[in-house]
């Protein structure tokens, strides 16, 4: 595998990893076992990223970075494959997906989910469009290892430009956003179909009440940005 994203060579890597390496996470869970077998033909570990390799800093709860390229023998493998192998990975990760000459980016957000520092919580996962191998971009922008990973994130998912330290706001509200209007859409049609005129009247009030709501959440959403 070459520099795939064009990062500098002290990051690089390279090195195939073991299959059988990942199945340990994967005993209590025969079906993820079995479509890693079936759907994975091999990963590599192609960057790392971290204050030893960049010059930037790191944190107690991130050290590191680790970019995996993973070929697929198809290619709709299913994101919670990448999802179960990450929680249980001891560092952060963005794998890049590749199958016949094009590739995608995945990235879970992903925080620890407690002070020991022994297992994360994804709180969503992200992923680019397919796109050629010639297209795939992830720059590297920030001074410190948290910006990078937020930058990532922000890059795949189409968050975009966002203030630092903003990022799990961010995520927290996209999500409340998404849950807001699929409730004004489903209240607005619930509404359509009551045939009272009273109780229209009253649904009206609380689509209102609900779409004042998602705009508060939209207004703070765009404050972080």
């Amino acid at each position: 595998m070459d520099n795939l994203l064009h990062y500098p060579q002290a990051t690089i890597v390279n090195r195939v990893v073991p299959k059988t390496m990942f199945y340990k996470f994967m005993e209590v869970n025969p079906r993820m076992k079995t479509r890693f077998v079936n759907d994975v033909a091999n990963i590599t570990w192609l960057y790392k990223l971290a204050a030893s390799t960049l010059n930037v800093t790191d944190t107690e709860s991130m050290r590191e970075i680790e970019v995996f390229v993973v070929n697929l023998k198809q290619p709709d493998c299913p994101a919670d494959l990448f999802t179960f192998i990450d929680i249980n990975m001891p560092h952060h990760i963005v794998f890049v997906l590749v199958h016949d000459s094009h590739a995608m980016l995945l990235i879970n957000y992903k925080d620890w989910a407690d002070d020991t520092h022994t297992r994360f919580k994804i709180t969503q996962a992200f992923t680019s469009p397919w796109m050629s191998l010639d297209s795939l971009h992830l720059q590297i922008d920030g001074q410190s290892l948290p910006r990078i990973y937020d930058n990532f994130v922000a890059q795949v998912s189409g968050i975009g430009e966002h203030k630092i330290g903003a990022m799990a706001d961010i995520i927290a509200l996209k999500k409340q956003i998404a849950t807001a209007e699929a409730e004004v859409k489903s209240m607005e049609k619930r509404m359509r179909r009551e045939p009272q005129l009273d109780r229209q009247m009253q649904m009206n009030k609380k689509v209102k009440a609900k779409r004042k709501e998602l705009e508060e959440l939209k207004t703070k959403l765009h404050n972080l940005k």
